[in-house]
Order: structure tokens, then C-alpha cells, then sequence
């Protein structure tokens, strides 16, 4: 829903411009093209952060890696830099996806990882 309200929103803009009414339409295909085909992928159903800092997503198919540099913790949210180089990723995660518990858990693992 949020994808095609965000796109819904440029062909607004773009409709709003004063721009002669071709590009006006060539605006608007290449955001209905980019919604249609450039739409992301969802989050995997599983994240493990191992004691060690590990992290490994298994429907990625990729061995578990360290986090990078780039992960960052926050009150309510997390991300996770995962893998290095062509293949890194970030995962987003908001306190509200996981149980309390496990919530405290992986906070808890990633200032031990961070402070080391």
C-alpha cells in the first residue's frame, strides 16, 4: 500500500509542475514504470544475530557474516549491515516486529558487539 501511495503521490506532484503536458506524461510512465518494476523485495520471515555479533538471513542463502560498520541502534529501531561488498544489505528492524524479549535480547547483543 505505502509503495503505490508514495508513487501515486509523484504522479501528483509531477501533474502539479508547470511543465508542458508531454513531459507531464512521460513523468507520470516513469513512475507507474518504476512501481511496476522496481517494487522491493519484502523483509525475510527470519534474522539470527548470534552472541558473536554473526548475523545470517536464511532465506538469503548467504553464511552467516559479521555486522558492519553501518549497524546502528537505536531506541525503537535497528539496523543491521549485513555482508560486505556487491552483496551488503541493510535490515530494518522496528521494536514492534519482534517480542519484548527478544527485543531486549538483540539490544543487549549488539551493545556488547559494539563496545568490543
Amino acid at each position: 500500500m505505502w509503495w503505490w501511495s508514495l508513487h501515486l503521490l509523484l504522479v501528483g506532484a509531477s501533474a502539479l509542475v508547470g511543465w508542458p503536458v508531454p513531459v507531464k506524461v512521460l513523468a507520470a510512465m516513469a513512475v507507474v514504470g518504476h512501481g511496476t518494476f522496481r517494487r522491493p523485495r519484502g523483509p525475510p520471515g527470519l534474522v539470527v544475530v548470534s552472541a558473536g555479533g554473526v548475523c545470517s538471513v536464511p532465506e538469503w542463502q548467504l553464511e552467516p557474516r559479521p555486522l558492519g560498520e553501518r549497524t546502528l541502534v537505536c531506541p525503537f529501531w535497528v539496523r543491521l549491515d549485513v555482508g560486505e561488498g556487491r552483496v551488503r544489505r541493510d535490515i530494518l528492524l522496528i521494536a514492534d516486529q519482534v517480542r519484548p524479549e527478544e527485543w531486549r535480547r538483540l539490544r543487549a547483543i549488539l551493545d556488547r558487539v559494539r563496545c568490543v
